[in-house]
């Protein structure tokens, strides 16, 4: 099965999606500035055992943005409509940087539509990034800010560089109260500290966490051989 197309939201946001492969589901929620381009390393690994998801999310890639606001709450009421339009009632969830921020607050307000939650490279606050990170994503947001008052087409560059500077809207309480099966996987040499990395896993109840030696934010990319391995078999649910 393989099939694309838009959902259009209740503010008149248009969110791609694309669908492939059979059996249980499995979606994939890109980082900030990027889209679901991001993870095709993994769809011939992951193809031939699951039914594949993605969405760009709100503003980013093909997706417009029919609101004057940008935040995971909002992206994850996106993406439940996107499902529910989809007829799937319960999914896995791959997450990578600001998606696996999305995937949190997603399973934060629906813990009922998410059977097992990866989380790669995500971040409960702007301190949890290193200085260079947070350095890079301030002179971005100021960037955009600039071009933003110059014109109005700039918006969703300046809402996507503002979600990079604030903290995510996801509270320890809220992966506190996550009951399914979750994996924190990052490379050592990520963007985010891995002491956040490992906090972020210790507070979700049956979450296991891996490290990956010499790979950094975009291990999924620069590593995808050892990322599908691990995913897949933690999605299988082998031991």
């Amino acid at each position: 099965m393989k099939d694309s197309g838009y959902f259009t939201m209740t503010d008149g946001t248009d969110i791609y999606y694309r669908r492939m492969g059979a059996g249980e589901p499995v979606l994939f929620l890109h980082g900030n500035g990027g889209s679901s381009r991001f993870f095709r390393y993994q769809v011939p690994s992951f193809e031939p055992y699951f039914q594949l998801i993605f969405l760009d999310s709100r503003a980013h890639g093909r997706s417009t943005n029919g609101g004057e606001a940008l935040n995971f709450r909002l992206m994850a009421k996106d993406t439940k409509e996107a499902l529910d339009a989809l007829g799937i009632e319960k999914t896995s969830i791959v997450g990578f940087s600001d998606g696996a921020n999305l995937a949190m607050a997603f399973a934060a307000l629906y813990p009922y539509a998410v059977n097992k939650l990866v989380l790669n490279s995500g971040n409960l606050s702007f301190g949890g990034t290193k200085l260079s990170g947070r350095i890079t994503s301030c002179l971005q947001y100021a960037f955009s800010h600039v071009l933003n008052a110059l014109s109005e087409r700039f918006k969703d560059a300046h809402l996507k560089a503002k979600l990079l500077v604030k903290d995510p809207d996801i509270s320890e309480e809220d992966l506190r109260r996550l009951r399914c099966p979750s994996l924190v996987i990052v490379g050592a040499r990520d963007v985010v500290e891995t002491a956040h990395s490992k906090y972020i896993a210790s507070l979700i109840p049956n979450c296991r966490y891996v490290e990956l030696p010499d790979h950094g934010h975009r291990l999924a990319r620069t590593n995808a051989k050892a990322f599908n391995e691990i995913v897949i078999k933690f999605l299988k649910g082998a031991s």
